[in-house]
C-alpha cells in the first residue's frame, strides 16, 4: 500500500512526458537590412541656374524683379511714394539737366527728355519721354532718400536697360508695361537708364514708386 501511494506522488510531481522528451524551442528573430537609397547624379547632370524666373518675377539670391505692379505692392506693403509728374508742366520743350521734378526727384544726363501727356503710350496724364542714344539718364531720390524698393511703369519700341547698384536688367519693349525691384541686402539713392544706339521711339515712364 506504502509503495502505491509513493508511485502516485512521483507521477504527479513528474511534468508529462512529452515535455521531457520533445526540446525547449528558442526563438530567434530574423533581422532583414534595410535597403539605403544613394542617388547619384547622372553624368549630365547639371545644377539649377541662381535665379528662377516666372512670367511675373525673376528671383535671385540678392533681390527679385517683379513685372507687374501689384505683385510689387504686395512685396513692399503701402507704404510707398510716388512720382507721377503731375507737379510739373507738360510740353513738348527739352528738359534742361539737372532739372527737379516737382516732387524733388533729380534727373541728370544728356538726354532729349520732355514732359508730356501721351495716353497712346502710358493711360496716364503726364509722363516723361526721353532719347539717350547709350548716353544714359539717372534718376536720384528726393530728399537724399534710400530705398531697397523701387518700381516704375514704362513704354517702349525697343529693349531699353536699367541699372540699380550693379546690377543691370533688361526692359523688354511693349507698352504698359510695369518693372520693380526689391533688394534684400542694401540700400540705393538713385538707378540709371539707358536705351540703344539704334533707339528710335525712345522711353515713355510714369509712377515712379519707392519705398523711402
Amino acid at each position: 500500500m506504502l509503495a502505491v501511494l509513493l508511485a502516485c506522488l512521483f507521477s504527479f510531481l513528474l511534468p508529462p512526458a512529452a515535455s521531457l522528451l520533445a526540446p525547449t524551442r528558442t526563438l530567434t528573430p530574423t533581422i532583414t537590412p534595410t535597403l539605403i537609397a544613394t542617388l547619384t547624379p547622372p553624368s549630365t547632370f547639371t545644377p539649377l541656374p541662381v535665379q528662377f524666373v516666372t512670367p511675373n518675377m525673376t528671383l535671385f539670391p540678392g533681390f527679385t524683379i517683379y513685372w507687374q505692379r501689384d505683385l510689387w505692392e504686395d512685396a513692399i506693403g503701402s507704404d510707398n511714394r510716388i512720382e507721377d509728374f503731375e507737379k510739373d508742366r507738360n510740353d513738348y520743350g527739352e528738359l534742361n539737366f539737372p532739372y527737379f521734378t516737382g516732387n524733388r526727384f533729380i534727373l541728370t544726363g544728356q538726354s532729349a527728355a520732355q514732359i508730356i501727356r501721351a495716353p497712346e503710350l502710358l493711360p496716364s496724364q503726364n509722363l516723361l519721354h526721353f532719347r539717350d542714344w547709350e548716353i544714359g539718364l539717372t534718376f536720384t531720390l528726393p530728399d537724399d532718400a534710400s530705398t531697397n524698393a523701387l518700381g516704375f511703369d514704362y513704354a517702349s519700341q525697343e529693349d531699353w536697360q536699367l541699372t540699380v547698384l550693379n546690377i543691370d536688367i533688361i526692359l523688354p519693349n511693349g507698352r504698359n508695361r510695369f518693372v520693380g525691384v526689391v533688394l534684400y541686402e542694401e540700400t540705393v539713392k538713385n538707378f540709371r537708364l539707358f536705351g540703344p544706339d539704334t533707339a528710335q521711339g525712345g522711353l515713355s515712364m510714369d509712377n515712379i514708386s519707392y519705398v523711402p
